[in-house]
């Protein structure tokens, strides 16, 4: 007579329930997703691994409209070095590194002269499909790429914003809690917990000097972010540990 552990085979099918609701959910993110790709005229998707992360930073302030798809890039580094003198502080960027990998969202997006403007502290360049993973929306940690979206993608240009010049944040260029906040509140949005996790993770120089400044935000495209959201970024870089050793790299860490 075989004897079943009912405990394993509770924990066995409560698995796999959560897994088959996590591909569903994951198939309706892809497919809604790709609804919105196929009403774009334009050919152009951007990689968004900063500021535009945000879907009410990008709206009210780049004027950009579309669903982003969490996904990871590789081939790049992001650290907290590209430097804006007129805004008078430091935001993410990102650098080629073959080691390295950076989450970001694919936003259907025209990179028209007013976005190029935006981001005059960076140059738009173009990311092989191949380098790119989607990153499943049901916070399970599971990656996938289905033959329809990488068909999809594959008639598309990808563009990610890489700094033109690395600078580390000072006193004089601090970073701003409220970019910080518009960073994370995308992630938190687009994925969850796991998402700004792996934006915090992904990130190098959290060691950089930081003002608080979300009573007046001093980043000129923040977010309007809800206090429970604000709770949980503050949850979030509670956590964040500083770095057992300095990176090689030399423009990052």
């Amino acid at each position: 007579m075989r004897l079943i552990d009912v405990k394993a085979a509770d924990c066995l099918l409560a698995n796999t329930v959560k897994s088959s609701a996590n591909i569903s959910e994951n198939t309706t993110v892809e497919n809604s997703w790709l609804a919105t790709l196929a009403n774009q005229q334009s050919k152009h998707i951007v990689l968004g691994y900063g500021s535009l992360l945000s879907r009410d930073s990008r709206e009210r302030h780049s004027g950009i409209y579309t669903q982003g798809l969490p996904v990871r890039v590789s081939g790049f580094k992001r650290a907290w070095v590209t430097r804006s003198l007129q805004e008078k502080q430091t935001y993410v960027g990102a650098v080629a590194d073959n080691t390295s990998q950076l989450n970001a969202q694919l936003i259907p997006a025209e990179v028209n002269p007013s976005l190029r403007a935006q981001e005059k502290n960076y140059r738009f360049v173009e990311v092989p499909v191949s380098a790119i993973e989607h990153v499943s929306s049901s916070l399970c940690n599971q990656s996938s790429f289905t033959p329809v979206l990488r068909d999809a993608l594959s008639h598309h240009q990808l563009w990610l914003c890489e700094t033109l010049l690395c600078h580390h944040a000072s006193s004089d260029f601090p970073v701003s809690q409220s970019y910080i906040d518009t960073c994370l509140v995308g992630c938190l949005e687009h994925g969850g917990v796991s998402e700004a996790h792996a934006f915090i993770e992904h990130t190098h120089g959290w060691e950089h000097p930081r003002i608080n400044d979300r009573a007046n935000p001093l980043y000129p495209r923040a977010a309007v972010i809800s206090k429970q959201h604000l709770a949980q970024i503050d949850r979030l870089l509670n956590n964040v540990k500083p770095p057992t050793q300095r990176h090689t790299h030399p423009c990052c860490y």
